[in-house]
This record gives structure tokens, sequence and C-alpha cells, in this order.
């Protein structure tokens, strides 16, 4: 039974990963990526999360995972830029492994390798994320060197790097809330084929469910306690955004006001009114005061928000299908905040390195993002089709290829129910694990069956 176990994994021809050269050709891109903007633009929240990094952890927002991060790379000595360039190489090396298991021929795999690389150029969206330092990058990079670590398992047969692989989901998940619809279907099919092309024992199936639990805790725990000193953080509102956005929609789209009157400075709107104000985009940018309008306030909506689910359920789908419209790249003539091109005025002396190499590349960005051939969501088709007819043709690697866009496409339908703004950078996880994915598929495609 072993041996025709072997044999069949052996019939997959996986390739042999070139550990080094991956790294070295990995780090080389990282910095050219990095280059433009260094140190690494850095948003309001990027700004909070080095704070943090330099004071400790004072905010419950955002998991404290980024931190820990610029804490890392400050004991490295390389304050931000040192994050900025390992976000990008974890990506890059992960992508490498991936390509070079599944590819089997080396030529293939680095051919594949470039086009992952060019296609985080081509796709404005990708490149303008990877030059900011935002925890959208680092989410979808560590969950790409999870997948890269198991399939190098597989192919090595050395089931450590499958545990390896399973720790690196968890800190994905600890960057990012939502990410647990990522890493979940991950996670399923690691524990349900450890070597990932065949399968295993109880003994190593409960392993590895053992060190999915681990990495699930250690996730959890690290949004519960701070580090060092292990202090209880206070518990995050990570839906009151969402909520009030979508009271703000569903008033904007029946007409009706339904606003506390608090959420106004007192003063009661029209229906009319908020739809003035209304922006599908972001929250943030429906609560601007316009047109003789107060601006909107946060405020507590979360019963609010259930009755009008029941009451208003077209015009909450209106709304959230408009929000998504944004948020996939699929409006008419934009994309909403494709990258942040500088860095926020700041007490650490932080500043770009070179302003006019940064607003050239930014203007790349912000200029071809609205270019139909470059929006982000014609990834996720193509990267579906590709991925169903590989594992047609490969079943034993359908589970790979499918736990990869099962988890891509989760995170996307997540962000359909709770996103609070349509910025770009959120759909950057799925993005590149749907591209990965399709070129995955493209090489498995390419590469002849070998008999039996």
């Amino acid at each position: 039974m072993a041996r025709a176990s072997a044999a069949a994994a052996a019939s997959l021809t996986l390739g042999r990963p070139p550990w080094i050269l991956a790294a070295v050709l990995s780090l080389a891109a990282a910095v050219s990526f990095a280059w433009p903007s260094w140190p690494g633009y850095m948003s309001y929240d990027s700004l909070i999360a080095y704070d943090q990094a330099l004071y400790g952890v004072y905010s419950p927002a955002w998991p404290p995972m980024h931190t820990y991060l610029f804490v890392l790379s400050r004991w490295a000595h390389a304050d931000t830029w040192g994050l900025l360039i390992g976000q990008s190489f974890v990506l890059l090396f992960g992508a490498a492994l991936i390509l070079h298991v599944l590819a089997a021929r080396r030529a293939l795999a680095w051919l594949l390798w470039a086009g992952f690389v060019g296609a985080l150029v081509w796709f404005p969206t990708l490149l303008g994320a990877m030059m900011v330092h935002w925890r959208d990058v680092p989410t979808g990079g560590f969950a790409v060197l999870g997948v890269g670590l198991w399939l190098a398992a597989a192919q090595a047969r050395v089931l450590p790097l499958t545990v390896l692989g399973v720790l690196m989901l968890g800190v994905s998940l600890a960057l990012r809330f939502n990410a647990v619809v990522l890493v979940l279907p991950l996670m399923a099919a690691m524990v349900w084929r450890p070597l990932a092309t065949a399968g295993a024992g109880p003994g190593a199936r409960a392993l590895i469910a053992g060190a999915a639990l681990v990495s699930l805790g250690l996730a959890w725990g690290s949004t519960q306690w701070r580090l060092p000193d292990l202090v209880r953080l206070p518990a995050a509102d990570s839906v009151g955004g969402t909520q009030i956005f979508d009271v703000v929609g569903i008033s904007a789209c029946s007409g009706h006001n339904y606003l506390p009157v608090a959420a106004t400075g007192g003063r009661v709107l029209t229906g009319a009114q908020l739809r003035t104000l209304y922006d599908p985009r972001a929250f943030q940018l429906s609560a601007l005061p316009r047109a003789g309008l107060p601006g909107i306030q946060g405020a507590d909506v979360s019963d609010l928000w259930l009755r009008l689910l029941a009451r208003e359920p077209q015009c909450y789908l209106a709304h959230r299908s408009a929000v998504f419209v944004e948020q996939m790249g699929m409006a008419h003539d934009r994309v909403h905040y494709a990258v942040h091109p500088y860095i926020e005025p700041n007490p650490y002396g932080l500043t770009v390195r070179d302003p006019e190499l940064s607003q050239r590349v930014s203007g790349y960005v912000l200029d071809n993002a609205p270019q139909i051939s470059r929006r982000p969501a014609l990834i996720y088709p193509v990267a579906l089709v590709l991925a169903l007819a590989a594992a047609w043709r490969r079943p034993r690697l359908a589970l790979v290829l499918g736990a990869m866009m099962a988890g891509a496409l989760a995170y996307t339908a997540l962000l359909f129910l709770v996103g609070p703004a349509a910025d770009a950078r959120y759909i950057f996880p799925s993005s590149v694990l749907c591209l990965l994915a399709g070129l995955a598929s493209l090489g498995l495609l390419a590469t002849p069956r070998r008999p039996g």
C-alpha cells in the first residue's frame, strides 16, 4: 500500500524547489519593489502600528501582529525598511516554492514565477499595496508561504515543513481578523492530506491537526493579550464601522433617514440629503461634511442595524453590492485607493528617500489602475477556470488548488458583508492567492502526464 501511494505521488512529477536561488532572487525582487517608496509609504494605521512598536500596544482597533513585525524589523536594525522588504520577500519566496513544486520542470517554474512578478506590476493595485506598510501584504504573503511549505513538504516527504506551513497560516490570520476564512480551507486541507499529494497515517494527521489548533490559538491569543507583558487588551469593535456605513447606505437607498440624531450632530437630515453624502467607496468619504450638510459621526447602531436587515433587505443588498463593485475594482471609471502615495506627517523623522522616483511610480499606479485590462477582478474568473481544468487533469492536486481558490473566494465573499470601505488593498491576499492558483494550474496543464 505504501509503495502504491509513493508511486502515485511520484507520477505527479513534483519539482524540487531551488531553495537558495529562490531566496536570492526573491530578495532581489523584494528590494526592487521596496525601492521606489523606501522606507515604505505609511498611512494613519501604519503609523499607529509603528508607534506601538516604540511604546507598546495600546489600541485594540487592529490586530497587533503588524506591530510585532515592526519590532522584529527594528531589532534587526532595519527600522521600517526591513519590514517593507520582508513582506514582499515572504510573498515572492512562497510563490517560488509553489510554482517550482507544481510546475516540475525548472525552466517552466521560473517562467511562471517571472509571470507572477510581472503580474504584480501589471495590476497596479497589487503594486500599490506592496509599496505601503499595510498589513494586507504580509497577510497574503504568509498565507502563500504556508502553502509553499506544505507543497515543499510533499516533494521532500518532510512532515515538519507542513507544521511550519500551518504556523505561517497562523501568522497570516493574526494580521487580519477576516483572514480566518482565507486560512481555514488551507488548514483543513493540510490536516486532511499533510503531504499534499498523498494520504498520510492518523499519526501525521493528528500532528498537523494539533499544529493547526496551536496556530489558531496563538493567532487568537495575539489579539487578546499584548506582548511582552501579556496585559489583556480591550475588546475591539471590528464591525461597528461597517454597521453605521450600512445604515447610511440603506438610508440613501430607501430615501428614509434611519441614522440616530447623535450621528449627525443633532441635525435631522432627509433621505435625499443622505443620498448626497453617501459614497459607496468608504464610510469616511460618506461622513465628510459637504453641500452645507454636517458630517456623520460614529455611533452604536448595532440594534438598529439588525432591525434594518429585516426591514430593508433590498436596500441592504443594493448598498453592499455597490460597495463590492468598488471593492473589486469594477466601477466604471475608477479604482478606489490604489496606493497611499506618501508617508503621513509623523514625529519619527520618517520620509521618502527619493520623492521624484516615488511620484513617478505612484503616478504609474494611479494612472493605470482604472484601465479595464488591469482591474484586479479579472484575476478571479481566469484563475477559477484554470484551476478547474488543472484539477480535472491532475485530480491528486485538486485538493491543493481547491483549498487555494476556496480561501481566496471566501475572503472576497466575507468582504461583501463586513467591508467598511472599498480600499483596493483589502483584496490583496485573495488576489495573490488566486493569481498563484492560476499560474500553478498553467504549470500543471503544460506539464505532460507520466504514464502509470
